[in-house]
C-alpha cells in the first residue's frame, strides 16, 4: 500500500468520525476498502482471466497494452463502486438522506486526486442520476469499451457485481442482516452458489475469499452453473 493511500485512509477515518459523530471510522474505512478492492479485482478477473482461460480471447495483448487496459477497467469499476456503495449507505440508513458528504468522502478515499478530474466527476454524476438497473447497464457499456472480452462473461456476473458492492457496504457498517438479505437476492439470481461445500454461500467478512467457489464473486464455472 502506497504512502498516499495510507494517508487517504487515515484522513478518511478521522473525517468519518467527525462528520458522522461516531468512533468506528477506522473499522468502517478499513473494512469498506478491503471489500471494495477485492470485489473490483475479482470482477476484473472474472471478465478477463476467467474468460481467457475458458473461452480464449480474440487477440493477444502485449504486456504494456494489457497493463493499460487493466488500469482503465479497474478504474471504471472503482468509479461505479463509489456511487453504488454510497447509494447502499443511503438505502440501508447508514448516512443521512440527501447529505452529499458521503459521496465526497468515499470518492476521495477510493479515487484519490482522480476524484477531482472533470471526466471522473462527469461519470459519477451520470451514475448518480440513474436507477440501479440503469447504472448496471451503463457500467456494462463502459466495460465493453475498455475491456472488449467482457462481452463473453456470463450475464449474471453483471447482476451480481452491484449487489456484491451492497453486501460489502452493509458488512463494513456491521449490518449483517441487510447483507444476508442482499445475499438472498443473489441466490435468487444464481441458486447453485449455496451448493459450495466450503462456504455454503454465506456472507463472508470483507476481504475474505472462498477458495472453492470464489465467493463473494463467483468463478466462471459457478456463474454458468444451472440449478
Amino acid at each position: 500500500m502506497s504512502t498516499a493511500t495510507v494517508d487517504r485512509e487515515t484522513a478518511a477515518r478521522m473525517q468519518f468520525n467527525e462528520h458522522e459523530g461516531r468512533v468506528d471510522g477506522e473499522q468502517v474505512t478499513r473494512s469498506l476498502c478491503s471489500g471494495l478492492i477485492l470485489i473490483r479485482d475479482l470482477f476484473y478477473g472474472r471478465m478477463h482471466y476467467d474468460v481467457e482461460q475458458i473461452v480464449g480471447t480474440d487477440s493477444m495483448l502485449v504486456p504494456m497494452s494489457e497493463m493499460k487496459t487493466q488500469r482503465a477497467a479497474k478504474f471504471a469499476i472503482d468509479i461505479f463502486q463509489v456511487v453504488e456503495s454510497v447509494r447502499a449507505m443511503q438505502t440501508f440508513g447508514f448516512v443521512r438522506a440527501g447529505d452529499e458528504w458521503p459521496l465526497q468522502w468515499l470518492g476521495q478515499l477510493r479515487l484519490g486526486t482522480a476524484f477531482r478530474d472533470r471526466e471522473t466527476a462527469r461519470q459519477i454524476d451520470h451514475y448518480w442520476s440513474l436507477t440501479a438497473r440503469a447504472r448496471q447497464l451503463a457500467l456494462t457499456d463502459v466495460l465493453l469499451r475498455v475491456l472488449p472480452e467482457s462481452r463473453r462473461a456470463p450475464l449474471v456476473l453483471f447482476r451480481l457485481a452491484p449487489t456484491a458492492i451492497q453486501i460489502v457496504t452493509a458488512v463494513a457498517f456491521s449490518d449483517h442482516a441487510s447483507a444476508r438479505a442482499v445475499r438472498r437476492q443473489q441466490i435468487a439470481d444464481l441458486p447453485p452458489i449455496t451448493d459450495c461445500h466450503q462456504c455454503r454461500g454465506a456472507v463472508l467478512d470483507n476481504g475474505d475469499l472462498c477458495d472453492m467457489c470464489g465467493n463473494p464473486l463467483w468463478r466462471f464455472e459457478w456463474l454458468n452453473a444451472t440449478d
